[in-house]
């Protein structure tokens, strides 16, 4: 299921072809959404950072115009471990390398494609990955391709707002509460609030959160996320 946006369709795997091709014309931007596997409360879905991610890149995309790249789950430590209670431990965590690899490739190939600039822009903020992904702009811009490429993640947006994102708590609780309400589920966390709640950082999501702040949050993430994305293609002209 996407995000509850269905027009325009923005999403390179649900283009067909010509609309892929008008969009690219119109429009060569590409949204990279990163994110990872990991524990984001009882209440969240594992995937919540790209799932996150890929919405507001839909978001800005819808605003902008461009292409968004299908999320990319491989995220790097630090991560939160999952409940101790649970047997197994459904975070995956990728190599820098792989995801450094991975990275580079996209550029390249967005490049070939024809797009002329790209946005890779995480939603797990840790700041290894944070660290990386910028790395990885700085690094092709320094080369011979004609791509330019942004290295960003949704805590450099909402300023109006006051947005600094979380982990699992207010914030993300209520973004993701708006883009994919079937993937929050808060009667799973306990009701007392004096109970604390396994590696949720940030204003306790069963006080504070509501899909009406995260349609407002997300909504000004979006509108700056397309503000840089025009400001960027409008300076390379």
């Amino acid at each position: 299921m996407n995000s509850p946006f269905t027009a325009p369709v923005v999403d390179w795997s649900d283009l067909l072809p010509y609309q892929f091709a008008a969009r690219l014309e119109e429009f060569p931007f590409l949204y990279v959404p990163i994110g990872s596997l990991e524990w984001h409360g009882e209440h969240l879905a594992i995937g919540n950072d790209a799932i996150k991610m890929a919405n507001l890149c839909r978001l800005a995309a819808q605003r902008s115009g461009g292409i968004v790249f299908p999320p990319i789950f491989f995220g790097i430590p630090g991560f939160a471990d999952f409940d101790p209670k649970y047997e197994h431990d459904g975070g995956l965590r990728a190599s820098p390398e792989l995801l450094r690899a991975i990275l580079l490739e996209v550029c390249r190939k967005a490049e070939e494609v024809g797009f002329r600039a790209a946005m890779l822009v995480t939603g797990h903020t840790c700041g290894e990955q944070i660290q990386l992904v910028k790395q990885v702009a700085a690094e092709y811009n320094a080369g011979p391709g004609r791509l330019h490429v942004i290295g960003s993640n949704d805590m450099e947006f909402g300023d109006a707002m006051n947005y600094t994102s979380d982990h699992a708590a207010h914030w993300e609780t209520s973004i993701l509460w708006y883009v994919r309400p079937d993937l929050v589920d808060l009667s799973r966390l306990d009701r007392d609030p004096d109970t604390p709640l396994h590696h949720v950082f940030g204003k306790d999501p069963r006080l504070y959160a509501s899909r009406e702040l995260g349609e407002r949050v997300a909504n000004v993430i979006a509108d700056d996320m397309a503000a840089l994305a025009a400001k960027t293609l409008s300076d390379l002209d």
